[in-house]
């Protein structure tokens, strides 16, 4: 109950900011100048639909991480500090929020910009329902045994200003942030007992990905394909096996990879409800050749590099 008042607070004061800057017609309906082809206070069907997906998207996320995480675990609030990259996960955790609230600032940018809502609407609804999100999510863990978490707050924001960023300076675009997963052998070994995706970080890589062609001068592009990029990727091993198993002899590795990516953005799709899918799928990794290292074990070669 505290995350929904909590959500529609943040969500009362922007429309409400809003109303102070735009007309009475503004004000009676936030949305109603954001079509672009139909009259005004009139919204079209993807409109609708994206407004109703996201009121359900959120209803669904509270009651999930209620599920999941809250209930029957209550405690008076508490604030924390881990460790950052030195903590239990060795810091994966911090790069999955600031991931997180990065791919879902974009992925909601990219569907309003499908639904032909104006470019402000878009951007403020990109930054808002992250970080209310990323901040109900926190309060949550406060009354929980997890603990509010500055830096995983700190984390969040830094991915939703850098989603923000890549769109006000374009050249930022040749930097993305990008994900992959595959479970890891210790789950798969086991029938995924006790498995969840967010507890599975060995099966985790964060990337940042570097599209080649897009940042050599206009001379030399030709030299690289604009499909495929450079990516550097971070993620760890032992976490399910310290945590499952324990021991002395088993602890928390730093996996580093560098291999291949594919740049699916730049892909000539016409269709604008293609292309707003391909960008999306854009913000994930797939498997390709690369490298990886496990603490200075040396680099291994993988034809797919899957974790």
């Amino acid at each position: 109950m505290k995350k929904l008042l909590l959500f529609c607070f943040i969500i009362s004061f922007w429309v409400q900011t809003e109303c102070q800057a735009d007309s009475l017609t503004m004000c009676i309906n936030p949305l109603a100048e954001d079509s672009l082809v139909l009259p005004k206070n009139k919204l079209s069907t993807k409109q609708k639909l994206i407004i109703g997906g996201l009121v359900a998207h959120q209803a669904a996320s509270l009651y999930l991480e209620y599920k999941w995480w809250w209930e029957d675990n209550y405690h008076p609030f508490v604030m924390r500090s881990d460790g950052g990259f030195n903590n239990y996960s060795l810091g994966i955790d911090k790069i999955g929020h600031t991931y997180t609230s990065y791919m879902y600032s974009n992925l909601l940018y990219e569907l309003m910009r499908w639904g032909d809502f104006k470019e402000s609407t878009s951007e403020w609804v990109s930054i808002i329902l992250p970080f209310a999100w990323a901040l109900s999510i926190e309060i949550g863990d406060g009354f929980s045994s997890y603990e509010f978490s500055k830096p995983d707050l700190l984390a969040n924001s830094i991915g939703i200003a850098y989603a923000v960023a890549q769109r006000k300076i374009p050249y930022l675009n040749n930097f993305k942030m990008k994900f992959s997963y595959f479970p890891h052998n210790f789950y798969l070994e086991n029938q995924f007992r006790g498995w969840s995706l967010t507890s599975d970080y060995d099966g985790h890589i964060y990337w940042i990905t570097a599209d080649i062609n897009g940042i050599l001068p206009k001379p030399a592009k030709h030299f690289w394909p604009k499909y495929l990029n450079i990516g550097l990727g971070y993620g760890i091993n032992n976490f399910a096996a310290v945590n499952k198993i324990g021991g002395p002899e088993i602890i928390v590795q730093r996996e580093f990879m560098i291999g291949l990516d594919y740049n699916l953005s730049a892909l000539p799709i016409k269709n604008k409800t293609r292309k707003t899918l391909v960008k999306m799928a854009d913000y994930f990794h797939l498997p390709a050749p690369g490298y990886k290292e496990t603490n200075k074990e040396g680099m291994k070669f993988n034809l797919l590099l899957l974790n």
